[in-house]
């Protein structure tokens, strides 16, 4: 992510036939989970620290098993750490009993690149490791 740059945007795969150009944007992260909304949340960089905020998703986001904000209530931005759990939605178990996975996530945000790199370009590096519920 680059300081200043378009946010991520984090939301549900929609599995269409004709797929559009906003759902090819590189600037959108999505997964295939019904309890994480078709726009869940945003990412972004400013100033070298990583940011976090739940877009009115119904299933909500968590920090560190936290909640962000009620469900359909924008969130205040929250800076991520190095090793936060990032959750997206609630497990749900449907009629049929079929079970509806969350999105969890550990983030690595303290990695720096090079010092060539770092000096002449502003962006950070960030990894994440999805994790079995």
């Amino acid at each position: 992510l680059r300081d200043g740059n378009t946010p991520l945007r984090i939301g549900r795969f929609i599995d269409r036939k004709a797929v559009n150009a906003l759902a090819l944007a590189t600037d959108n992260l999505t997964f295939k989970s019904k309890v994480v909304s078709r726009t869940h949340a945003k990412l972004w960089s400013d100033n070298g620290k990583i940011y976090i905020k739940d877009i009115k998703s119904s299933c909500g986001t968590f920090i560190n098993h936290l909640l962000l904000s009620p469900a359909d209530l924008e969130s205040i931005p929250h800076q991520l750490e190095d090793g936060d759990i990032v959750q997206l939605g609630m497990d749900y178990q449907d009629d049929t009993g079929e079970v509806h996975k969350s999105v969890r996530s550990k983030w690595d945000v303290s990695r720096r690149l090079p010092q060539m790199l770092s000096s002449t370009h502003s962006f950070c590096h960030l990894c994440c490791a999805f994790l079995d519920n």
